[in-house]
C-alpha cells in the first residue's frame, strides 16, 4: 500500500477517497488516532493521484468531491451536526477543533489577563522580558512569559481566536508535542526579536500566532501529505495585518504593536514548516 495523504476529519478523507475511486483509482481509509490516512493500492496510480489531491486541496468544496460519495453510497454530512446546535454544540465544536495543549495556553492568558486587572504591576514585572537576559537571578520563565501578557481585551480576543484555529489545526493534525516545540521556538525567538528592537515592556500571544500561520502555510506546501492546506486569504490578511502594524496608524487605537515580534515569529515558523515538512516527508516514505 502506498500513502497518499492524511486528513484531520474523516468525512474529508472519505470524500476524496470516493472521488478517487469514481475516476478508477484504487485506494482505502485507514483510521488512526488522530489522522485519517488514504492509501494507494497500486503504484502507477500515485502520480495521477497526487494532480488529484492538488486539486482537492486548492477546493475541496467542489461538489465533484461530495456527489462521489453518493455515487459510492457514502452519505457525508457537509455541514454540522443535528446534534452540535445550541450552547452545548457549540462548546463541543470548539472542543473539537482544539485540544489539551490549545486550551491550557488560552487558560493561561486568561487567568494573566484577570491577574492584569487585579494586580496589574505585580504580575507585569513578574513576567515581562528582563531588562538583562544575561542576568535574571534564575527567573528564565521571563523569556517565555511575555506572550502570555496582553494589554487590552480587543488584542487578548483577536490573539485567542487565531490561537484556536491554527494551534488546534497543529494538535488535531500532528500532536500536542509538535505543537509544544512550535509555540515555545516562536515565542523565544519572537520576544528576543522583539527585545533587541524595543527593549522590554512588550507582551501578546501574537507572535506565536504569527509562527504558527508561517508553520501551517509552508508545512503542507513541503509535505502535502499532510492533507490540510492554508487558504490563501487568511495569509493574505496576516500578512496585510502584519504590513499595517508597521505602519503606525494603529498604534492610537490598539496601543503599540510588537510588529518585531511578529516578524521574528512569521519567520521563524516559515523554517520550521520547512524544516518539519522536509522531514516528515523523508521520514516516512510513501512506500
Amino acid at each position: 500500500m502506498i500513502e497518499l495523504a492524511s486528513f484531520a476529519e474523516h468525512r474529508v478523507a472519505l470524500a476524496f477517497s470516493d472521488y478517487l475511486k469514481s475516476i478508477g483509482i484504487s485506494n482505502h481509509v485507514e483510521v488512526e488516532t488522530d489522522r485519517f490516512a488514504v492509501f494507494l493500492k497500486h503504484e502507477q496510480d500515485v502520480e495521477r493521484a497526487r494532480t488529484e489531491l492538488d486539486e482537492f486541496m486548492d477546493n475541496p468544496e467542489d461538489n465533484k468531491y461530495w456527489q462521489a460519495s453518493w455515487q459510492t453510497g457514502n452519505v457525508i454530512d457537509r455541514g454540522i451536526n443535528r446534534e452540535q446546535t445550541g450552547a452545548a454544540g457549540i462548546l463541543r465544536g470548539l472542543w473539537a477543533r482544539g485540544g489539551i495543549l490549545t486550551l491550557a495556553i488560552t487558560l493561561i492568558c486568561l487567568v494573566v489577563w484577570l491577574g492584569l486587572l487585579a494586580e496589574p504591576e505585580t504580575v507585569f514585572n513578574a513576567l515581562q522580558f528582563p531588562d538583562d537576559w544575561r542576568q535574571m537571578n534564575g527567573q528564565w520563565w521571563r523569556l517565555l512569559t511575555p506572550v502570555f501578557l496582553h494589554f487590552g481585551m480587543i488584542h487578548l480576543v483577536f490573539n485567542l481566536i487565531w490561537w484556536w484555529d491554527l494551534a488546534g489545526l497543529v494538535e488535531r493534525t500532528q500532536s500536542r508535542m509538535q505543537l509544544l516545540g512550535v509555540f515555545l521556538v516562536t515565542a523565544l525567538v519572537g520576544n528576543f526579536w522583539q527585545f533587541h528592537e524595543t527593549g522590554p515592556g512588550f507582551g501578546g500571544l501574537s507572535g506565536v500566532v504569527y509562527g504558527l500561520l508561517g508553520y501551517i502555510w509552508i508545512y503542507p506546501l513541503v509535505n502535502p501529505r499532510i492533507g490540510f492546506r492554508l487558504r490563501r486569504e487568511i495569509v493574505i490578511f496576516m500578512v496585510g495585518w502584519l504590513l499595517v502594524g508597521y505602519s503606525g496608524i494603529l498604534d492610537n487605537v490598539l496601543g503599540k504593536i510588537a510588529n518585531s515580534a511578529h516578524t521574528g515569529g512569521l519567520l521563524t515558523g516559515v523554517v520550521l514548516g520547512a524544516l518539519f515538512g522536509l522531514l516528515h516527508r523523508t521520514s516516512r516514505p510513501p512506500e
